[in-house]
Parts: structure tokens; sequence; C-alpha cells
């Protein structure tokens, strides 16, 4: 493809097999350095800030007296058994309150002039687009739209770029 009519790549791209592979790799070993980092440098600092709050190792309390952690582990159960529950009680409620009543409405319709105004376009570009049964937009390399075509010579400004396409994908 040409210059003109080659596909503009976002700068945020979505789709990993549009990076090309050399920069996918470096991006991985970016990534792995910075758990490496993290893991050497901040979960220290985690620890020490653990001492410093009064924890202690696993080990001394966990493992020693396995009776303890299970009344711990019994009354966390309680705990996320209670929330759940009253999450429950409250969304049955809400249903209950609010099951026949509808507060949403269609958002309102956006009229010619605000569309310009979001495109930066002529609000007579916009009524020409709304009436055409055939529109093509040009953009610039910016993504802004520069041109609006309808119809008869939007159909013809799409095969002249098929027709560019095709003779490009041939060379």
């Amino acid at each position: 493809m040409n210059a003109i009519n080659r596909p503009r790549i976002p700068a945020i791209i979505k789709r990993p097999d549009l990076v090309n592979p050399a920069k996918r790799s470096i991006l991985a070993i970016i990534a792995a350095i910075g758990w490496i980092l993290w893991m050497y440098l901040i979960m220290p600092l985690a620890a020490v800030l653990a001492w410093w709050f009064g924890y202690q190792r696993l080990d001394l309390f966990i493992l020693v007296d396995p009776v303890r952690t299970a009344q711990t582990l019994r009354i966390y159960a309680i705990i996320i058994a209670a929330g759940g529950l009253l999450f429950i009680f409250w969304a049955t409620y809400n249903w209950l309150r609010f099951r026949r009543v509808d507060r949403r409405g269609a958002p309102p319709m956006a009229d010619a002039k605000a569309i310009s105004q979001t495109f930066l376009i002529e609000p007579y570009e916009v009524k020409k687009a709304q009436s055409g049964k055939v529109v093509a937009f040009d953009f610039d390399e910016y993504g802004q739209i520069i041109q609006v075509e309808t119809d008869n010579v939007a159909l013809a400004h799409l095969s002249h770029v098929k027709s560019a396409a095709a003779a490009d994908s041939v060379s």
C-alpha cells in the first residue's frame, strides 16, 4: 500500500497481532524486570512494615497452634457469610422497592449542531450524511473528518479506494 491509503495504526494498540514481534518481546522483558524489581525491593519493604506494626512470621502462629487457626478461620467465614447475607438482603430490599419503578429514560437525541461540534464539521455536512444512503468520510492523518461524500460520489470514491487497494495488493 502506498502512504496515502495505508491504514493508520492507533497510538494504543488493542490487538497484539498488530505489534511487531521484536517490540512485543521487549515489552515482555520490561514487564519481567518490573516484576523482579517488585519482588526484590517492595516485598521486603512490606515485610519490614509488617514487622514494625507487630506482625510476625506466619509459621510462628499458624503452624504452631492449628486449633486456634481453625477458630480464626471459622470467625472469618462467619464474617464473610454475614456480609454476603447483608448484601443479599439489601439487594432483595431494593428489588422489592424498585421493581415496578423505571426512572431511566432514553438519552436525548443529538441534533445536527451537537454532532457537528463533536466531529468539528459543518452542520450542513451532518445533514448531508444523515440524508444519504451511501456515505463516505475522508479523514486526515489525525483522524479528523475533512470531507463527507454521499450517494454517487461516495460510491465512486469507494470503488476508487477498492481498486487502489487491489492494485497495491497485486504489486
